[in-house]
């Protein structure tokens, strides 16, 4: 009796520090992560859907889901979803890799770029990763940026701003996108 009281106390005990993922709806999808960082020190902010038209008359949606530490203004994740009323043709891995180099490259303001092929969600991805110079009163920041492609209608982009082993690495591992059954 005194074991099974011993292990339910246990129980109780270590009940509190098992991480709990994020379950976000927005739009079509389910989204779900876990930070690996205590629930109380963020805040998930879900924007308003914005649907655009490209030149060549492409329709897409785009769902921003925020993730903003409460303790420190550098702290925050982007997720967004942007789903395409159309097929959109997959790009590589490496062609997603050498994109967000390109990318991060021209903008003039980040340095030791680096990027590398994940598995994210389960699908192929890129990783970037590039440190961005501030005023010479705050620390340069590093940044971390992942892309993939669910389906043929939907890319997912993460943006972040958690260190590497205190958010980025942990989101990168957990995110799952799902559309959802519009008929649910």
């Amino acid at each position: 009796m005194r074991r099974i009281a011993f292990l339910a106390f246990l129980a109780l005990f270590i009940t509190p520090c098992i991480a709990e993922s994020d379950s976000i709806t927005t739009g079509p999808y389910n989204v779900t992560f876990d930070l690996g960082i205590p629930k109380e020190d963020y805040k998930v902010v879900v924007a308003a859907p914005k649907t655009s038209e490209s030149l060549s008359g492409d329709i897409s949606t785009t769902f921003n889901i925020e993730l903003i530490n409460r303790t420190g203004i550098t702290r925050r994740s982007l997720i967004t979803l942007t789903s395409y009323e159309t097929e959109q043709v997959k790009p590589t891995q490496d062609e997603l890799m050498q994109t967000g180099k390109y990318v991060l490259s021209q903008d003039g303001s980040f340095y030791d770029i680096q990027a590398a092929g994940r598995k994210i969600d389960g699908y192929d991805g890129a990783v970037i990763s590039g440190t961005m110079r501030t005023s010479s009163f705050i620390n340069d920041i590093d940044t971390y940026s992942a892309i993939y492609h669910p389906s043929s209608t939907t890319v997912v982009g993460i943006f972040s701003l958690y260190p590497w082993d205190e958010g980025t690495l942990s989101l990168l591992k957990t995110i799952h996108v799902e559309k959802i059954n519009a008929t649910t």
